[in-house]
Formats: structure tokens, sequence, C-alpha cells
């Protein structure tokens, strides 16, 4: 969808400006999809499978970040260059459309993953210690290994 972007920056955490890069909130968006197994938990019939007709995750993707930049542009203040959205509005933006939309899971996997990132930079945790959206994805990919290996990753293996 062509998206009229008035916003071109953004105030990062330290108070620096950066130019807007829409292409952030669609790579943001798609690694919380992706680290839940896709949008395609969220599909709830009825409600928002018309945007399943967008196609695969991506293009779900760019469909969500341009519905976060039309919503970032409905404050005018943001048009001009001295009063950008900060990098708390956006991903609370982001979390707002994805809830909108139906999609919790992917959601939450982003809040968990906003909240992460927090801890780490009030150094309660260290980045060794942060898993992102909170599922120890190399631990599974490490069981799924293992269960290849032994034939027992599917109920056929297991009856065997």
């Amino acid at each position: 969808m062509i998206v009229q972007n008035r916003i071109r920056k953004v105030q990062k955490r330290d108070r620096s400006l950066v130019p807007f890069d829409q292409g952030r909130i669609v790579n943001a968006i798609l690694r919380a999809a992706r680290s839940v197994g896709g949008f395609a938990q969220d599909l709830l019939p009825g409600i928002n499978d018309k945007l399943f007709m967008f196609g695969d995750d991506e293009h779900i993707a760019e469909f969500l970040s341009d519905v976060v930049v039309i919503t970032l542009n409905r404050d005018p203040r943001h048009w001009i260059a001295n009063f950008p959205p900060t990098i708390e509005e956006i991903q609370d933006t982001v979390l707002h459309v994805l809830r909108s939309f139906g999609l919790v899971t992917v959601a939450d996997a982003y809040e968990c993953w906003r909240w992460g990132k927090y801890w780490v930079r009030a150094g309660a945790i260290t980045m060794e210690e942060f898993v992102g959206n909170g599922y120890p994805t190399k631990f599974h990919e490490e069981t799924l290994e293992w269960n290849r290996a032994h034939g027992c990753d599917t109920v056929e293996g297991l009856n065997e």
C-alpha cells in the first residue's frame, strides 16, 4: 500500500535524531512473528482473516508497518522536524496495531523483546541472559535436533 509519510526523523533514547526508516518497523514486526511461528498463530476466522489475504508473513508485516506509519502521521506534531516521534512512541504504536488486528501472540512476543531490551539497558540483566521474546529458542532447536536424530520428533516415530 502506498503511504504518504511526512515523518523524516526519529528521536532515539539518547535524544539524537536519525532518519526515519520504515524497514526497521517491518523487520521488528517480522522478527516477532517468526519467533512465535508466524502470524498464522493468531488467525481468527471472521475477525482478522482478511489480513491474511495479503499473502505471506513478509507482506503482512509490510501492511502492518504501513498502518503504524499512518497512525504516527495522524499526529501533526511529527511533521515538524523539531518534534519527531520517539522510539517509545513508535514501539507503543506497533503494539497497538498488532493488538488491534488480533495478533495477540505476536504482540506479546514483541512486548517481551521490548521489556527484555529495557532490562539490558538498565543493567539488570546481561545480553547473555536476554532470550529475546522469552522463548528459549536455542534450547528448543537443540531438543528438536536430538529428537530428530533419535527418531522421536513425530507421533509415528514415537510409536515405532
